[in-house]
């Protein structure tokens, strides 16, 4: 299989933002997992299917971590450009949903959503 990949060495709360042409998968992982995900193993990843870009991840700890963009598999290859970056941490932002995200974890990034609104209220 393809990819692309960029490495950063990041605190918690940063930010990993992905910028893509087209839908797809999108992994961010531990340099550990990075390590098997190369050598074809089994691997834990944070992200997945994305069909709209910007990409943003929010860091849960301090670590090497790699945001990775899948090219396809190798029964249908894809053409996809993306780019990265490392943002400071920033309360307003939360992670992007992947498209196929299952329910437990949609349902957890709304009640984020709704949280992150409460007690904001501009004078005017």
């Amino acid at each position: 299989m393809k990819f692309l990949h960029k490495q950063y060495q990041a605190k918690k709360k940063e930010i990993i933002e992905v910028e893509l042409d087209r839908a797809a998968k999108v992994k961010f992982m531990t340099a550990m997992d990075f390590k098997q995900y190369k050598n074809g193993r089994s691997h834990k990843f944070y992200g997945g299917t994305f069909e709209e870009s910007p990409v943003r991840f929010v860091l849960p700890h301090d670590a090497v971590w790699y945001a990775v963009v899948e090219k396809g598999t190798s029964a249908d290859p894809q053409d996809v450009t993306a780019s990265t970056r490392l943002m400071l941490p920033n309360r307003a932002v939360i992670s992007s949903m992947a498209a196929d995200a299952p329910q437990h974890v949609r349902l957890a990034q709304n009640e984020e959503r709704s949280m992150i609104g409460e007690g904001t209220e501009e004078n005017g």
